[in-house]
């Protein structure tokens, strides 16, 4: 996981976190594969505000999500005029995957 995400950075793609996991699993989990750690809790996406979409863009991800959590950091980066991929494997992953312009389940 270490060289993809190089791979994917070096291609100039930004990489973010977005998981229903605890915040502590969540650094951990960032930290191993060099992702980053500056991942935020949920309560950090709301309310919304031009500092939290700042937030969005900065961060490396957001752990204790659900799903409107999820597709909200979707629509924030689309609105700053990025092209979103996104990877899901649950059902609460649906609104944010059929959100993205790149939807992988």
């Amino acid at each position: 996981p270490i060289f993809t995400i190089e791979r994917v950075r070096k291609a100039g793609i930004n990489v973010k976190m977005i998981t229903g996991d605890h915040l502590n699993i969540a650094k951990e989990t960032a930290r191993l594969i060099n992702l980053g750690v500056n991942i935020h809790p949920n309560t950090a996406l709301w309310p919304a505000s031009a500092a939290r979409d700042e937030l969005i863009c900065n961060a490396d991800g957001f752990a204790q999500v659900m799903p409107v959590d999820k597709q909200e950091v979707v629509c924030v980066l689309q609105n700053k005029g990025l092209v979103v991929g996104m990877t899901g494997d649950g059902v609460n992953d649906a609104p944010a995957l059929s959100q993205a312009q790149v939807g992988i389940a």
